[in-house]
């Protein structure tokens, strides 16, 4: 068995037998450089007929009949309390942008044969400022605009005295190392990246309070004046979305006569941020009021009227979407104000199964709310989720024992809800990985990290998300410097022909991805999972499981702008320039190999985050078999070219035939390096080779193989 240096060049004097000491079965060599059930809700029977004011709603011809008597107005929106209005907004209409239910003045008052009152209502309003993250910035600041202090004359010598900025160039206190700033850069990134909102998970909850009420001057109540804001179903007050730990209130007023009218009617109309059970409740009540519900058809879903000056309430379960409440008065009389009450409403969502699950048992408060905040409108934790909840437990400055078991928790719980990318690495986050002991970043140099535990500090649990989540943490590299690589992960479908060799000896790495984009493309296919955001999640299979990375758009770039690893094959080997538009997953696939090296799974004789050019460093050599386990998940085998293929070890001409003609990734190796074997000719007797440096490509026999000293790797299946 032998093993090859960068040139090719046989070690002379070495013990091949122990080159293969440390994995059972080995390669012969090692190659270098040459939810939810669809719940519906219980159809509620109406009761009422087509004459009842619950289910009667002002028509068209109305509305147009009333546009003509009072042109639209601004009206007042109240926040606060009501004896403190917050101020006018220009038009009530505003509430309901976003949504299909606009505000409409074209219906004339409609008398309700039940109350003998009209349908109408009054304006709302409310505001919330979402609050912006802040950005960490690196700008150090010019010695030169320091040296402003003017000199200072020696009160004897009238001369200028020493050691004051005026006088004396700056002192060496301001020479930042280029190696601290390098430290500080990559640890901003982090937190930049980290304090962006798509992150936040931190939001505040409660009650949303609005206000409507009806004034004397004839506003809302005078519905001789035609119809405003709340009037009716189409000209509902939005009040926004209602979510577990979102409800929404109303303190209003309903019945008081204005001007010889009545108001008869206040809707809302809200969204039901996800399905659940909804509750309403209706209450201060001095006068008889009743509660409807009506879905966006207008279809009313149900109902609730009690006698008197009780209060009203509805429970129901409410598929997502939008619905209209609506508070209807029974006085019939316009000439007094015996109907007129006030009354709250009241608007939430009950806890579903992981909201209870969630409360039950995550303690911390930070990840709780930011695990709440997660599943507000869905069932699913996506990847923003997740590094939401993760990073909510270093708010103050420090990860506690609660907050650890919390988290730790929290994956047990809710992993197998996760893509199962993002289940594998927030697990590396928050339940430790060999790689965690070190942080390289974009300088090239390691740092001292560590495992996730109680006392952690902030930016050391920062540093592990974006390790794991947003790919920062990057190979080292032996020149060049990382910058944006443009284009997309595939043009026209993964392909062997898409593979050129860089700077690094990984042509046993890519060999096995030429053969596997040749043979089991729907693996590559598999493989990527495009986060969305420049970022990719990478899959390899170690100790026989599915084993995730993290790698972002950043690539190792020589001087000139061009690839220094592997990158697309053009069939001329040369290399790209890393800004154009160019097929990344060739580039993203070595870079994610280089990072996962770090954990110690991948059989490398230096498990370290980076690419390498010696035979021993990061992923500059390594064993074929072991690349086609890692990149496909299969068993793998292999054999030497061979006359007549005795021996357990030992390949013929038809056996190897057999193999290329199958649908397993064959690659072939001699010389220190490995190549893709991509199909046999039976009139010629001759194999394609193919040579990851994108050049030099080989037709020969079998015969040529065995004065080669060729052995080959294959997929078990």
């Amino acid at each position: 068995m032998l093993e090859f240096n960068l040139d090719g060049d046989l070690f002379t004097g070495f013990d091949a037998s122990n080159a293969y000491q440390r994995v059972a079965g080995g390669d012969p060599s090692a190659y270098g450089l040459s939810q939810q059930k669809n719940l519906q809700p219980g159809s509620a029977s109406d009761p009422l007929s087509a004459q009842d004011p619950i289910s009667a709603l002002a028509d068209d011809d109305q509305n147009q009949q009333a546009a003509t008597l009072k042109p639209h107005r601004p009206a007042l929106w109240n926040q606060g309390t009501p004896s403190q209005p917050a101020g006018v907004a220009a038009d009530p209409s505003q509430a309901d942008q976003g949504s299909d239910r606009q505000q409409d003045n074209s219906d004339p008052a409609q008398i309700d044969q039940l109350t003998g009152g009209h349908q109408d209502g009054r304006a709302i309003a409310s505001a919330q400022q979402p609050a912006s993250a802040e950005r960490i910035e690196l700008d150090p600041a010019d010695p030169a605009d320091l040296n402003t202090a003017p000199p200072q004359l020696d009160q004897l010598t009238g001369e200028t005295q020493a050691g004051f900025f005026g006088f004396m160039p700056m002192p060496s206190i301001f020479e930042i190392d280029p190696d601290v700033l390098s430290y500080l850069g990559e640890r901003a990134e982090v937190n930049n990246l980290l304090a962006e909102d798509r992150f936040d998970r931190d939001q505040s909850t409660g009650t949303e309070t609005f206000y409507n009420f009806t004034w004397g001057s004839g506003f809302s109540a005078n519905e001789a004046s035609g119809y405003d804001v709340t009037d009716s179903r189409t000209n509902a007050a939005d009040i926004g979305t209602v979510a577990y730990r979102d409800d929404k209130k109303v303190i209003g007023t309903i019945g008081t006569t204005s001007a010889g009218f009545r108001d008869a009617n206040d809707y809302f109309s809200f969204y039901a941020g996800k399905c659940g059970t909804y509750d309403l409740s209706l209450s201060n009540l001095g006068a008889n009021v009743g509660l409807a519900l009506y879905n966006d058809t207008g279809s009313l879903v149900t109902w609730s009227n009690k006698s008197g000056t009780q209060n009203e309430n509805i429970s129901t379960f409410l598929n997502e979407g939008h619905y209209t409440s609506r508070i209807y008065s029974y006085n019939t009389s316009a000439a007094n104000n015996n109907g007129a009450t006030a009354f709250n409403l009241n608007i939430s969502r009950q806890a579903d199964c992981f909201e209870q699950i969630t409360n039950c048992l995550i303690d911390d408060s930070s990840v709780k709310n930011a695990t709440l905040n997660s599943i507000k409108y869905d069932y699913n934790f996506d990847r923003n989720d997740v590094i939401g909840i993760l990073k909510s437990a270093g708010d103050y400055g420090s990860v506690t024992n609660t907050e650890l078991t919390d988290l730790q928790q929290f994956h047990n719980i809710f992993s197998g809800t996760m893509r199962a990318d993002i289940a594998g690495l927030s697990k590396k986050v928050v339940f430790g990985d060999s790689s965690n002991a070190w942080y390289t970043g974009y300088d090239s140099i390691r740092d001292e990290l560590g495992n996730l535990e109680a006392g952690t500090n902030t930016q050391s649990l920062n540093l592990l998300i974006g390790k794991h989540m947003l790919g920062t943490d990057r190979p080292e590299i032996h020149t060049g410097s990382y910058t944006q690589a443009g284009g997309t992960l595939e043009i026209d479908g993964y392909s062997a022909n898409d593979i050129d060799q860089g700077a690094t000896g990984s042509c046993y790495f890519l060999s096995a991805l030429a053969g596997t984009a040749d043979k089991k493309e729907s693996i590559i296919e598999d493989m990527f999972e495009d986060n969305g955001d420049g970022t990719y999640s990478v899959r390899f299979y170690t100790n026989g499981q599915a084993d995730y990375v993290t790698v972002d758009s950043m690539m190792a770039t020589k001087a000139d702008g061009t690839y220094l690893h592997a990158d697309a094959g053009d069939g001329t080997a040369t290399d790209a320039l890393v800004a154009d538009n160019n097929e990344l997953w060739v580039a993203l696939a070595e870079k994610a190999y280089a990072q996962l090296n770090e954990s110690g799974r991948l059989n490398q004789e230096e498990a370290t985050n980076r690419y390498g050019i010696a035979g021993n460093e990061g992923i500059s050599w390594g064993f074929t078999t072991d690349a086609i386990t890692h990149i496909t998940g299969l068993n793998s085998s292999w054999g030497n070219a061979s006359t007549f293929g005795l021996g357990a070890n030992n390949v013929s001409s038809s056996e190897l035939q057999t193999l290329v003609n199958s649908n397993r990734v064959v690659a072939a190796g001699w010389g220190g390096h490995a190549r893709t074997i991509t199909g046999y000719n039976a009139t010629t007797g001759q194999y394609t080779i193919r040579n990851p440096y994108d050049q030099n490509h080989s037709t020969l026999t079998h015969a040529q193989l065995i004065s080669l000293g060729a052995q080959f790797s294959w997929s078990n299946t």
